[in-house]
């Protein structure tokens, strides 16, 4: 059974005191500090343009992704709506590492807060041509965003080969998804599809294209 030290007991033990290591400023510290000159970083204007210069590598700022996206994340998450779009922007340059979900958030943010270029990015009705970029855009940002329609739209582009040739494992992909999310003509383009290239179907897939 343990037992409380006498003071003297106490005082006679030898007490290790750990000092932790003086943490070293961020590299960003300095010139955020010089460029702020007293200004308030919770001003959704600031962290903006602090990221932006970082992007560009301007106005005295090294050029870093790494503290673009830092400072541009933080507008974004005090309602800087262009630093939305230009984050969404950011990521949209490399979809391999980022995908579309990231963008296409950040996007319906900015459409919510009234940005008409977010607004247009998101339109669908006003397509008129399905084969084109912004038609894939338009498709793919609602479809990440769980529009069923958008699902279907983007899944038959890629039958098609508007977005590319050879892209019908995407078509399968989408349409999956489609029929999942509540489109059961879906199904049929599924099954089209693995019977064209006369692949076996899983339990599940047979499950639900027989319902």
């Amino acid at each position: 059974m343990s037992r409380a030290f006498t003071s003297e007991e106490y005082e006679s033990k030898e007490v290790i005191i750990e000092i932790p290591e003086a943490r070293k400023p961020s590299a960003d510290a300095e010139l955020v500090f010089r460029y702020s000159n007293g200004r308030d970083l919770s001003d959704p204007s600031l962290p903006y343009e602090i990221g932006m210069h970082f992007m560009d590598g301007s106005d005295g700022f090294f050029q870093s992704d790494e503290f673009a996206v830092k400072w541009l994340d933080r507008a974004v998450r005090v309602g800087n709506v262009d630093a939305m779009m230009a984050l969404a922007d950011f990521y949209l340059k490399d979809t391999k590492k980022y995908g579309y979900r990231k963008p296409a958030e950040l996007i319906r943010m900015a459409a919510n807060k009234g940005n008409p270029d977010a607004v247009s990015r998101l339109d669908m009705d006003g397509i008129d041509d399905p084969t084109t970029r912004k038609a894939f855009n338009a498709y793919r940002f609602n479809a990440e965003l769980g529009d069923v329609k958008a699902m279907r739209l983007l899944a038959e582009g890629f039958e098609k080969g508007y977005f590319g040739k050879g892209k019908e494992n995407a078509a399968k992909i989408w349409y999956t998804k489609a029929f999942k999310n509540g489109d059961r003509d879906a199904a049929k383009r599924v099954l089209a599809l693995f019977y064209k290239k006369r692949i076996e179907l899983t339990e599940d897939e047979l499950k639900f294209l027989r319902s």
